[in-house]
């Protein structure tokens, strides 16, 4: 069983620094799960004001950054770098969850490069047997340093559960 998360980005900045280049803001991954510890009130145009609340995890969680929006004349991508731990993530410092298995591992993150009405995409996957990650783009899969996927501006990311990854590679 897996969890899908959907992550609000903040809005990206409508003016320019004192140099003209736009300012990217960062965000650390778990500012955005705090939409899920059931307190925190998310607003929306079309669906008004919610809390999130998880209720039990799963062995595989599923992030998404909400990194497109459209409205009647254009369609805009958020260029909001989402910082993220590689390994360790323990959802259990910022969402209320049932005590158990509370750390995940990155296991695949998906990235979109170019603008939001074009670019591609290219998935970067650790491979157990080896412990090493790999980009894969279409028909072409290179291996990749673990840096690499620590700065990727990711659109989404699947988590599995320590355990669940310890028992894969034994």
């Amino acid at each position: 069983p897996f969890l899908m998360l959907g992550l609000d980005l903040p809005p990206t900045p409508l003016f320019k620094d004192a140099l003209e280049k736009n300012i990217i803001p960062q965000v650390p991954l778990y500012t955005l799960l705090k939409k899920f510890d059931g307190e925190t009130v998310s607003e929306s145009i079309t669906q008004g004001r919610h809390t999130y609340c998880i209720t039990r995890l799963p062995d595989h969680l599923i992030v998404w950054a909400k990194r497109f929006t459209k409205n009647n004349f254009f369609r805009e991508k958020n260029p909001t770098i989402v910082t993220f731990p590689v390994k360790h993530l323990d959802v259990s410092e910022h969402i209320p969850v049932p005590a158990g298995g509370t750390r995940y591992d990155l296991v695949a993150t998906g990235c979109h490069e170019g603008a939001a009405d074009g670019g591609s995409y290219s998935c970067l996957l650790y491979h157990y047997p080896d412990q090493e990650w790999y980009r894969v783009e279409d028909l072409s899969v290179k291996e990749v340093r673990p840096e690499i996927v620590a700065i990727a501006e990711a659109y989404f990311q699947i988590y599995s559960r320590e355990s669940f990854t310890k028992a894969s590679t034994s």
